[in-house]
C-alpha cells in the first residue's frame, strides 16, 4: 500500500515540476524578449519602434493584420509559384512576422500577415520582384543631350514610359531623388542616366545587411547603407568593371555604377580615388549608400538578400483587419470559454461533490499545461493562436470533463455492485483508461486530418484541438487517478454524505435488503 500510495504522490510532484519549468522557461523567455526589444528600440527612429511583446501570440484575427492574395501578371508554372513561395515566406520572416499563413491556392500565392504595423510596406516587400542590377553610368542626360537611336528616354513621371530591361543593351533610367529628410521626392522631378549593359545581377549578391555607417552613432533619419557579400563569381565581375570604371577622370560620371532595382537607379556610388585602373576592388563587397533611411535601407536589403521573385506578381484582394475588431473578438470568446467553464464547475460540483473538485483542480492542471505549450510553440516554433484556436481549446475543456466523467461513472457502477469505495477505484480506472484513450485517439486522429487537409485559421483549430487532446491522456494517466486514489484512501471522502462517496455506497458497503435487491 505505503509503495502504491508514493508512487502516485510521485506522480502528482513530476506534474507540479513539469509545469513550474514550463512556465519557468515562458516567464524567462518573455523576459528576454522585452529586454530585446528595448535593446533594438533605443537604435531605432520612432516609427520602427517595436511595441512591448505579450506573452501570448496572436492570430491574424485576434490581433489585426493583412490578408492579401497576389496573382501573377502573366503565365506562371507552379516550380516558379512555388519558388516565389519559398522566397515571399523568406522575407516575411524576415520581416519579423509571428505564426505567417503563406500557402498556393490554385494559381495564387495566399499570404496573412498578423500584427504588422504597416501594410502598404509589409505589401511592398513581400510582392516587389527585386530585379537587381548593377550598370555602369555613360552620362547624366539632360535636356540637350542627344539620344541615340532606338533607346527610349524616359517620362520619370509616367512609369508607363519607362524602357524594356535588355541586360545585354544600354538604357535610360531614373535616378530616384530624396529629400532632406529621405523622403521620395516627385518622380517628375528625378534625373536620368544613361547606363551601359548589365556588369552584375542579383544573383551575384550572397548577403545584404543594413546598417549605419562606421561614422554614425545614432539613428538618424538618413544616411542608411547596405553592405553587400558578393558570390565568388559576382566578385570576379565586381572587380572587372569597378576596374573599368576606375581608369575614368576622377569626378567624372563614367566613374559611377549605378545600382538599379526594378528599373529605378537607387545609388550611383563613384570609384574612390584608391580603386587602381584595370585592378579594381577584389575584396567582394560593395556598398550601396546615399540618403538611406533605416526603413528603406532594411526594405531594400530584405528583397535583396532573399532575392527577386522568378514571376510579376499583383494583388488581387488586399484585406486589412483592425486591431480593434480583433480585441472584440477574443473578448468574445474568452467571455464564451468563461461561461461555458462555469457551467462545466457548476455541474461536476453538484452532481460529483468532493469528485468535483478534484475535475476544478484537474482542469487547471490541463489548462495550465496547454495555455503553457500554447506559449512555448509561439515562441520557438511560431504559432499564433486565432479565434479559430480558442474555439479548439473551449472543446478541448468539454474533452477533459468527460474523461473525468468516464472515470467516475464506473467508481459509481463499481460501488453500486458492492464494491467498497478503496476498490471501486482501481477496477474502475482499468476500464475507464481504455474508453479515455479509444474516444482521445479518435479525436486526435480526426485533427490531424483536419490539420493536413485544412488551410488557414481551420489548422489552427485542429492544433490546439490535437494539443489538448494529447494532454488529456497525460493528465489522466498522471494527476486524475492518483488524485482520485489518494482521495479514496481518506475516512471523510468514503463516509461524508456531503463530499464523497457515502451518500452512494449507504456510507460503508452495500449490502442486500430482505427479499432481494431492487
Amino acid at each position: 500500500m505505503a509503495k502504491v500510495k508514493n508512487k502516485y504522490w510521485r506522480s502528482l510532484v513530476f506534474i507540479v515540476i513539469l509545469i513550474a519549468a514550463l512556465w519557468g522557461w515562458n516567464v524567462y523567455a518573455h523576459a528576454r524578449d522585452v529586454s530585446k526589444v528595448r535593446k533594438d528600440n533605443k537604435t531605432r527612429t520612432a516609427d520602427l519602434k517595436e511595441p512591448r511583446p505579450g506573452f501570448l501570440t496572436y492570430g491574424l484575427d485576434l490581433r489585426g493584420g493583412l490578408s492579401v492574395v497576389l496573382e501573377p501578371t502573366g503565365p506562371a508554372t507552379h516550380d516558379a509559384l512555388s519558388t516565389a513561395l519559398e522566397i515571399i515566406r523568406n522575407r516575411v520572416d524576415a520581416l519579423g512576422v509571428a505564426e505567417p499563413d503563406i500557402s498556393l491556392q490554385g494559381n495564387n500565392i495566399e499570404v496573412q500577415l498578423p500584427g504588422v504595423k504597416d501594410p502598404a510596406d509589409a505589401l511592398k516587400a513581400i510582392g516587389t520582384t527585386a530585379k537587381l542590377e548593377f550598370r555602369p553610368v555613360l552620362a547624366v542626360v539632360g535636356p540637350t543631350t542627344t539620344i541615340p537611336k532606338g533607346v527610349v528616354n524616359p517620362n520619370c513621371g509616367d512609369i508607363s514610359t519607362y524602357p524594356q530591361d535588355v541586360p545585354t543593351s544600354p538604357i535610360i533610367l531614373c535616378f530616384e531623388g530624396k529629400d532632406q529628410k529621405g523622403n521620395p521626392t516627385p518622380a517628375i522631378t528625378w534625373n536620368k542616366l544613361a547606363l551601359g549593359p548589365v556588369a552584375l545581377e542579383g544573383t551575384d549578391v550572397s548577403n545584404a545587411q543594413a546598417e549605419l555607417p562606421s561614422s554614425t552613432t545614432t539613428a538618424a533619419a538618413a544616411g542608411w547603407q547596405i553592405n553587400l557579400s558578393l558570390t565568388s563569381s559576382g566578385a570576379k565581375k565586381f572587380q572587372t568593371v569597378t576596374g573599368a570604371l576606375a581608369c575614368n577622370p576622377s569626378g567624372d560620371p563614367t566613374r559611377q555604377l549605378a545600382i538599379v532595382l526594378d528599373k529605378v537607379v537607387q545609388s550611383a556610388p563613384q570609384m574612390g580615388d584608391n580603386v587602381v585602373c584595370h585592378q579594381g576592388i577584389p575584396n567582394g563587397s560593395a556598398v550601396i549608400s546615399g540618403t538611406f533611411t533605416e526603413k528603406d535601407a532594411k526594405d531594400v536589403a530584405l528583397v535583396l538578400k532573399y532575392g527577386a521573385l522568378p514571376v510579376e506578381l499583383r494583388s488581387s484582394t488586399i484585406t486589412t483587419v483592425s486591431p480593434t475588431l480583433g480585441r472584440e473578438a477574443l473578448h468574445s470568446g474568452l467571455l464564451a470559454g468563461a461561461i461555458g467553464l462555469g457551467i462545466v464547475f457548476l455541474y461536476v460540483l453538484l452532481f460529483y461533490r468532493a469528485l468535483g473538485l478534484v475535475v476544478w483542480v484537474g482542469l487547471a492542471v490541463h489548462a495550465t499545461l496547454t495555455l503553457g505549450v500554447i506559449v512555448f510553440l509561439g515562441r520557438t516554433a511560431g504559432f499564433a493562436l486565432s479565434l479559430a484556436g480558442i474555439a479548439g481549446l473551449i472543446v478541448s475543456l468539454g474533452i477533459a470533463t468527460d474523461s473525468f466523467i468516464v472515470y467516475f461513472e464506473r467508481i459509481k457502477d463499481e460501488v453500486h455492485q458492492g464494491k467498497t469505495v478503496r476498490a471501486s477505484v482501481d477496477r474502475a480506472w482499468t476500464s475507464a483508461w481504455r474508453t479515455i484513450v479509444a474516444a482521445d485517439l479518435v479525436t486526435a486522429l480526426a485533427a490531424i486530418v483536419l490539420y493536413f487537409l485544412a488551410v488557414g485559421s481551420v489548422r489552427g483549430f485542429a492544433l490546439t484541438l490535437g494539443l489538448s487532446t494529447a494532454l488529456d491522456l497525460f493528465v489522466s494517466r498522471l494527476f486524475m487517478h492518483p488524485s482520485v486514489w489518494l482521495l479514496a484512501q481518506t475516512k471523510r471522502f468514503n463516509e461524508s454524505k456531503t463530499l464523497g462517496m457515502g451518500s452512494i455506497a449507504g456510507v460503508g458497503d452495500l449490502v442486500p435488503a430482505a427479499g432481494g435487491v431492487r
